[in-house]
């Protein structure tokens, strides 16, 4: 008997997407600290992802991305009100295939 492929999975995260989509937000919003909340704000969103795995700790990838994002900020000492945070998750959602991915683009 043939096995039947059921799922086919990897990883998208940085392999698919524009990780930096984010960047030119977290520019205008905390001006001459946008580059480094975002390169902190991935880092430890992907810190907090495989701890979670690790630990057996599931949580939403969207939940973790809002702690990473509060993490970064008060580790950068930038007020981070609901209205941005927010706004950033929303266009940390709204990520597209990087330019170069054109096949996973909609018609």
């Amino acid at each position: 008997m043939t096995p039947r492929i059921q799922a086919i999975t990897f990883d998208a995260y940085g392999t698919l997407f524009e990780l930096y989509s984010v960047t030119a937000l977290c520019v205008c919003k905390f001006p001459g600290q946008g580059a480094a909340l975002s390169k902190l704000w991935r880092a430890k969103q992907l810190e907090y992802t495989w701890l979670r795995s690790l630990t057996g700790r599931y949580e939403d990838f969207w939940s973790v991305t809002e702690s990473a994002l509060t993490f970064a900020c008060n580790s950068l000492g930038l007020a981070c009100p609901p209205g941005t945070r927010r706004d950033s998750c929303a266009t940390e959602r709204g990520k597209r295939a990087g330019r170069d991915r054109t096949f996973l683009r909609p018609r």
